[in-house]
C-alpha cells in the first residue's frame, strides 16, 4: 500500500461517522496485541489548549532525554503530523505500512454486526498506539479526540491526567450545558489517578472536582496548587513565573504568543511535578530551554513577509475570545484584515460577532472539507455586524487578495487568517515557502 493508498483509506472510514463508544476500541486492541499498555501515558482533555499543552509537556521530558510520543489532532498539511516521536512525524511510508498491518483487523470487525466498523479517528488512534509501541516509547502524551468518557483514546490508564479549559463544543454530542460537557471531559479521570485542571468556569470546576473525588484520585488546580504570575505577552514571546506548591517561582519565557499560554504552561508544569513523582525526573534547565524554544504551528503563528500573516485555528467560541484577547494585547487600538472559512456546524454567527470587534475586513473563503460552510454563509455574519466582507471561494485567493488589501500604512500589521484548521493547512504551505504571490 502506499502513502496515497492509505490516507485514501484511513480518510474512507469517515463513512463510520463518529460513534462514541469505548467496546469496540478495546475489542480491536485485544486482537492487535493491546499496544496501548506497552508504555506510559499523560492524557490530555479540554476544550482548548489541549495541543499547545500536549506540545509544551512533550518539548520538556524530550529535553529531559526521554523518547516521547506525541498523539494529536486535528492536523495542518500531513496526517503524519498526528503521531510524533521526538519531534519527528512519522515518515509516510511507515504510516502506509502501519495502514497494511492494521485493516485487516479492522476489516474482519466491520463484518460483525455487533462490533462494527471503526470510525476515521478510531482507526488513526489505533495508528498511533501502535506506532508508539513498536517505536517503544518511554512515555506518550495522548490528546483526546473530543469529549472524553467515550473518546476513542479513553483506553489507556495514563500515570496523570490533564484538563485544559472546558467551554460549550460538540454539543449535539457531549450536552447543552458546561456542566453536561465537564462530566463527558472528567471521563478521563481514572482511580487514584491525579489530575490537574486548567483554568475552570466554577461550574466545570465543581463536576472535574466531584469526579475526581469520587475516583479518589489526587486533584491540582491551575491558581492553587499551581500557580503562574504574567510578567509580560508581546510579540516576542509569553513571559511569565512558575510556583509548584510552597517552592520558590521559577522565571520563564513561553516561545508561544498569547496572554492564554501562561496558564497552559501552568497546567503542563504541575503536571512535570506529577510524572517526577512517577519516577519521570527533569531538570529546571529542561524546561526553561524546553518552554524557550517550544514550536506550535497554527496556533497565533506569525509568519514573516509583506504583509506577515498570523495563522490561529479558533474554531469554536471559546477559541474566538481568547484569539481576540491576544488581538488586544498584541496589536492594540487596530483592527485587521482577515481570511476566514467555518466548518457548517460551527456557530459561525456566534463566532462572527466575538471577532468583529478586532476586524476591518473580511475575506469569506471555504475550508477544504466537504462539511464546510459557505462564503456567503460567513460573510453574511460579519455582515450583521458592520464588517465589509467579501465572498472568495478558493482560500489561496481570498489569501492573495486580502494581501493585496493591506496598504502600506498597515504594512506592520499582518493578515489574519482563522476560523479552521482546514484553511490553515491548506494555505500555510504556500506562505512558508514564500512563493512570489504571497509576498
Amino acid at each position: 500500500m502506499t502513502y496515497e493508498e492509505a490516507l485514501e483509506y484511513i480518510h474512507g472510514r469517515y463513512r463510520f461517522r463518529i460513534k462514541l463508544g469505548l467496546e469496540r476500541m478495546r475489542y480491536l486492541l485485544e486482537k492487535l496485541g493491546n499496544p496501548h499498555c506497552q508504555f506510559p501515558v499523560v492524557h490530555v482533555a479540554g476544550t482548548n489548549g489541549k495541543g499547545s499543552t500536549a506540545m509544551m509537556l512533550s518539548a520538556v521530558l524530550k529535553k529531559a532525554g526521554y523518547k516521547v510520543g506525541r498523539y494529536t489532532s486535528p492536523h495542518l498539511s500531513s496526517y503524519c503530523e498526528r503521531m510524533v516521536v521526538d519531534e519527528k512525524n512519522i515518515l509516510p511510508e511507515r504510516l502506509a505500512s502501519l495502514v497494511t498491518r492494521v485493516k485487516p483487523v479492522v476489516e474482519a470487525a466491520d463484518r460483525r454486526p455487533e462490533i462494527g466498523g471503526a470510525t476515521e479517528f478510531e482507526f488513526g488512534t489505533l495508528l498511533a498506539f501502535s506506532f508508539f509501541a513498536e517505536e517503544q516509547v518511554d512515555i506518550a502524551v495522548i490528546e483526546v479526540g473530543m469529549g472524553g468518557r467515550l473518546d476513542a483514546t479513553n483506553v489507556v490508564d495514563p500515570l496523570v491526567c490533564a484538563i485544559t479549559p472546558i467551554g460549550l463544543e460538540h454539543r449535539e454530542y457531549l450536552g447543552e450545558t458546561l456542566e453536561a460537557i465537564a462530566r463527558e471531559k472528567a471521563g478521563i479521570i481514572k482511580e487514584k489517578r491525579p489530575v490537574v485542571t486548567g483554568l475552570q468556569e466554577p461550574g466545570a470546576l465543581e463536576v472535574l472536582a466531584g469526579s475526581a473525588a469520587k475516583a479518589g484520585a489526587p486533584f491540582y488546580r491551575v491558581g492553587e496548587e499551581v500557580r503562574f504570575r504574567l510578567r509580560k505577552a508581546d510579540l516576542t514571546g509569553t513571559y511569565l513565573e512558575l510556583q509548584w506548591k510552597n517552592e520558590s517561582p521559577v522565571p520563564v519565557r513561553v516561545n508561544l504568543l498569547g496572554s492564554h499560554q501562561a496558564a497552559n504552561a501552568a497546567l503542563v508544569f504541575g503536571v512535570l511535578h506529577l510524572l517526577r513523582e512517577e519516577g519521570f525526573a527533569w531538570r529546571q534547565e529542561d524546561l526553561l530551554a524546553a518552554f524557550n524554544e517550544v514550536k506550535w504551528p497554527g496556533r497565533l503563528e506569525l509568519i514573516p513577509g509583506n504583509p506577515p500573516f498570523l495563522l490561529d485555528g479558533a474554531h469554536n467560541p471559546p477559541a474566538c475570545r481568547v484569539l481576540v484577547r491576544s488581538l488586544e494585547e498584541l496589536f492594540p487600538q487596530a483592527a485587521l484584515t482577515a481570511v476566514i472559512g467555518v466548518q457548517n456546524n460551527r456557530p459561525v454567527e456566534e463566532m462572527a460577532g466575538i471577532l468583529a470587534p478586532k476586524l476591518c475586513k473580511v475575506f469569506a473563503t471555504r475550508i477544504p472539507d466537504p462539511k464546510t460552510a459557505l462564503p456567503s454563509r460567513v460573510a453574511t455574519a460579519f455582515r450583521s455586524h458592520g464588517i465589509d466582507a467579501v465572498e472568495v471561494a478558493d482560500p489561496l485567493q481570498a489569501v492573495l487578495l486580502a494581501g493585496e488589501e493591506n496598504p502600506p500604512a498597515r504594512a506592520q500589521l499582518p493578515v489574519l487568517l482563522t476560523g479552521s484548521f482546514y484553511l490553515l493547512g491548506e494555505v500555510r504551505p504556500d506562505l512558508l515557502a514564500g512563493r512570489q504571490a504571497f509576498s
